[in-house]
């Protein structure tokens, strides 16, 4: 039996919505095997999150680092979502069509698209829901051009960061860049403090460590 054949033939353990956190292969993050099932239940859990701040609604969402699953698909669903439902509880005008609508976006960005395709998925989550609240479309010439120049910026910082894919990083990326572009917008979300802030570090095999901005420095 060939890798290719043998990767495609590997099977992901069922997940429960109590401990989806756990249940996932790294391999899911380019085979997409059980990412359906893994994405949903995160959805729904981000769904009923309190809070205005999306990164901590991330690190909510992931167990703050405790033995979670570093990469996957799901991120390519989840960081619009977080975007939206922050902006929601912070009494935005955001429907459950709108959130539907963010989260159906990213379900369609492949795994690996980062290594692949040149197009980060978690980046691409929150190019997704900034599209939404710009109206747009691809012949929308204005909104569309300043949707191409936030995907640009998003991007451009990542590569800027540069190092080994880390999922939890470009989500780090999104949603600092996508406040800031919000906000000009006229969505304003409360500042966060991403540098060295990161709780994941010891569940992933090939972090940056210190040459990671979002490391933590002192621990």
């Amino acid at each position: 039996m060939s890798d290719s054949t043998s990767r495609r033939n590997r099977k992901v353990r069922p997940i429960s919505y109590r401990d989806f956190r756990n249940a996932v292969t790294e391999e899911a993050c380019c085979a997409g095997d059980g990412s359906d099932t893994t994405t949903t239940l995160a959805t729904l859990v981000v769904r009923d999150l309190d809070g205005l701040k999306p990164a901590d609604m991330l690190e909510k969402l992931f167990g703050g680092g405790t033995g979670s699953p570093v990469n996957g698909v799901w991120h390519h669903a989840v960081v619009g979502e977080i975007l939206f439902v922050c902006l929601r509880n912070a009494g935005y005008p955001i429907t459950d069509e709108l959130i539907e609508e963010v989260i159906d976006r990213g379900r369609q960005i492949p795994g690996g698209s980062c290594g692949f395709l040149g197009g980060c998925g978690a980046l691409s989550s929150a190019a997704s829901a900034y599209a939404i609240l710009l109206g747009s479309t691809p012949v929308a010439v204005a909104p569309r051009e300043r949707l191409l120049a936030f995907s640009a910026r998003l991007l451009s910082r990542l590569a800027e960061i540069g190092g080994s894919r880390c999922c939890k990083k470009s989500s780090y990326v999104a949603l600092e860049i996508a406040r800031d572009e919000f906000a000009r917008l006229g969505f304003e979300l409360p500042e966060e403090q991403f540098e060295g802030r990161c709780p994941f570090f010891s569940d992933n095999e090939t972090c940056d460590g210190d040459e990671c901005v979002y490391f933590p420095r002192q621990r």
